[in-house]
């Protein structure tokens, strides 16, 4: 609740950076390629890069109301994940894709020089569950439900390219949550499993990593990540060609549920030795970029 932020480096084992930034002050935070996208209580939307400052003002919250999308509550939408095609460091030819929710889950995105969100149109006859991840990739967006169901969606027809169905025993599990990562140019789907713990909360105990193939619509589970680490957390997952762990932070936890998971040996072990709890977001994972 201050205007200052601190960043911890895995690597260094300690806090490397302690930045001000009072743009990330009482906002959520979605990190995607360097990037941080904001969404204030005043439904206020940016994106932040976090150690040069720069801001890149975005539309509203309030705008996504326009779209017909099975949103008949009385509430505004949120925001729930936010992701870049592409670094807007590196280049002006990107898009950002945003899950946002009131009655139901709906997507909508934006591209620089867009005055409004456009919808993603969802055929709600079809699609079910809420959305668990949104990935980029190979040119498309790849979003996967809470149902197993996969969908591919093209933004320069603004809708769905593709759709497949994965079934598992793991689409059933109560607490349980998916992420949509790259490693080595491959699309994997992480699966999360969680436990109650005594004070209510949640407690990660487990995790499953597949390799999703895109074209026969089917996973296989894999055991090791090479030189691989995957990084989950409030706004998904990514990775990096180091190390060979998953690195975690439980959204549900708010800061109390972090560790690092081996996933040949199935063990988890602490890597922040502190304790950062906040009501509004959680920590979150930002890769350096410039």
């Amino acid at each position: 609740d201050d205007d200052y932020r601190e960043f911890y480096s895995l690597s260094k084992g300690k806090v490397s950076r302690i930045l001000y930034l009072p743009e990330a002050r009482g906002r959520e935070c979605f990190p995607s390629e360097g990037w941080i996208c904001t969404a204030s209580y005043t439904r206020e939307v940016n994106l932040l890069h976090p150690f040069s400052r720069t801001l890149i003002q975005l539309p509203p919250q309030q705008a996504l109301l326009a779209f017909d999308c099975d949103n008949t509550d009385d509430g505004y939408p949120c925001i729930d994940q936010a992701v870049l095609s592409a670094s807007p460091s590196l280049t002006s030819d990107y898009v950002l894709m945003v899950s946002f929710y009131g009655y139901k889950d709906c997507l909508a995105f934006w591209r620089p020089g867009d005055l409004n969100w456009t919808n993603m149109i969802i055929d709600r006859s079809i699609v079910m569950g809420g959305v668990a991840s949104l990935k980029y990739y190979k040119g498309k967006f790849y979003v996967v439900y809470y149902s197993g169901q996969v969908w591919v969606y093209d933004v320069t027809i603004g809708e769905s390219y593709d759709f497949f169905q994965l079934e598992d025993d793991m689409f059933k599990w109560l607490l349980v949550q998916f992420y949509l990562v790259e490693v080595s140019g491959v699309l994997l789907l992480v699966s999360r499993g969680a436990s109650k713990d005594p004070n209510g909360g949640a407690e990660t105990f487990k995790f499953k990593v597949f390799e999703l193939d895109v074209i026969e619509g089917e996973l296989k589970e894999i055991n090791k990540l090479g030189e691989s680490s995957i990084f989950v957390g409030r706004n998904g997952a990514s990775s990096i060609d180091d190390w060979t762990y998953i690195y975690s932070i439980l959204e549900g936890g708010g800061g109390r549920d972090m560790g690092a998971y081996d996933l040949e040996s199935e063990k988890i072990e602490s890597f922040y030795p502190g304790l950062s709890l906040s009501p509004i977001c959680p920590p979150t994972w930002v890769a350096p970029s410039f």
